[in-house]
């Protein structure tokens, strides 16, 4: 999955988490964005807080070293998208 499709995705469900699978620089991961205040959310699991929102641009820069495993709505049983 593209980091464009991870944004559609949130941006069609806004305020509904989205879990990612992800290989990235130090290693395979999960990260949780969602879309909300008109931009991409970002979760910190050290700081447990929401970091945004960050404009589509500046969110596909942070996305960009990541490799998309699979990606689903928070909440939903069983399938990725």
């Amino acid at each position: 999955m593209t980091p464009e499709a991870v944004i559609r995705l949130a941006r069609a469900n806004p305020g509904t988490p989205v879990r990612l699978a992800i290989v990235g620089r130090t290693g395979r991961g999960e990260v949780r964005v969602k879309w909300e205040d008109g931009g991409l959310k970002f979760w910190l699991r050290p700081l447990r807080l929401w970091d945004g929102p960050k404009a589509e641009p500046e969110a596909l820069r942070v996305m960009e070293p990541w490799r998309i495993l699979e990606a689903w709505l928070e909440g939903e049983d069983g399938g990725a998208v």
